[in-house]
């Protein structure tokens, strides 16, 4: 499945200024970090706990941040 990671990018961007930044924070490379963003894949482990304590992503919003469907995105409008 692909993830939308548009609200995750922004929350990045508001906390650490720059993407390479979070890397940096996370300790995680930036083309890793690039990678999950850009193809929407799935956060896992160490990885996704380390990321909702450094953004302060509260527990009950999670889902919103790392596993909305890109799919949901794309509802069919109502006419």
């Amino acid at each position: 499945m692909i993830y939308n990671t548009s609200k995750l990018q922004t929350r990045i961007v508001e906390k650490f200024g720059t993407l390479t930044a979070f890397a940096e924070r996370i300790g995680m490379d930036k083309s890793t970090l690039s990678k999950l963003l850009s193809e929407g894949r799935e956060w896992k482990g160490s990885n996704l706990i380390k990321a909702v304590e450094l953004l302060e992503i509260p527990y009950d919003e999670i889902d919103s941040y790392f596993f909305e469907s890109a799919v949901e995105q794309i509802k069919p409008q109502k006419t």
